[in-house]
C-alpha cells in the first residue's frame, strides 16, 4: 500500500460514514514508519452547532481518519457548536448518508480524540459547564484555548 491510505481502501463503511468495527483493523491496514518522532496533532476548530448538521458533522469525520492513521485529533467546540456536547443532542444530528453524530463523537472519544468546550459560550447559553455534558468533554477557557492552538501541528475551522 506504500503507506497512501485511501477512504475506500482503509475505510470500508466509512465510505459511507458507517461505525467502525475495530480500530485495530484499520490502523493494521495503515503502517506508520519506526520513527521516533513526535506524533503530528491536529486541532479542528467547529463554530456551527446543531442548526448546520452537515458542517457539525464534518470535523467528527476528519477526526476519526485522522486519529485510525496514528494522528492525533482534537475538536474544540465554540460558538453553537458547544450545544452539540449536551446529553442527548448529538443523536438528533445527522445529514445525509453521514452517521448520526452521535456514533461519530463516541468512535472518536474511543480511538483517543478529545473533545473541549468552550466555557464562555456554554455559560452564555445558560449553562452550567458541569451539566448536562456528554462524557469526556472537558470544559476550557481562553488561555486553555490558546495553548492547545499553539501546540497544533495543524488548525482546521469549520
Amino acid at each position: 500500500m506504500n503507506g497512501v491510505v485511501s477512504d475506500v481502501d482503509v475505510l470500508p463503511g466509512f465510505a459511507i460514514f458507517g461505525a467502525f468495527s475495530e480500530k485495530k483493523r484499520l490502523t493494521d491496514t495503515y503502517k506508520m514508519s519506526e520513527s521516533t518522532e513526535k506524533k503530528q496533532n491536529i486541532v479542528y476548530v467547529l463554530t456551527k452547532g446543531p442548526e448546520n448538521a452537515e458542517v457539525a458533522l464534518l470535523p467528527f469525520v476528519h477526526a476519526v481518519g485522522a486519529l485510525v492513521t496514528e494522528i492525533d485529533a482534537s475538536i474544540v467546540l465554540l460558538a453553537s457548536a458547544v450545544m452539540l456536547a449536551q446529553k442527548g443532542t448529538a443523536r438528533h444530528v445527522r445529514h445525509g448518508e453521514l452517521a448520526p453524530l452521535d456514533e461519530l463523537m463516541n468512535s472518536f472519544l474511543e480511538f483517543g480524540g478529545k473533545i473541549y468546550l468552550c466555557t464562555p459560550c456554554y455559560k452564555g447559553r445558560g449553562y452550567d459547564e458541569t451539566d448536562h455534558l456528554v462524557e469526556g468533554v472537558q470544559p476550557i477557557a481562553a488561555a486553555t484555548y490558546n495553548e492547545i492552538l499553539l501546540n497544533a501541528d495543524a488548525v482546521v475551522s469549520y
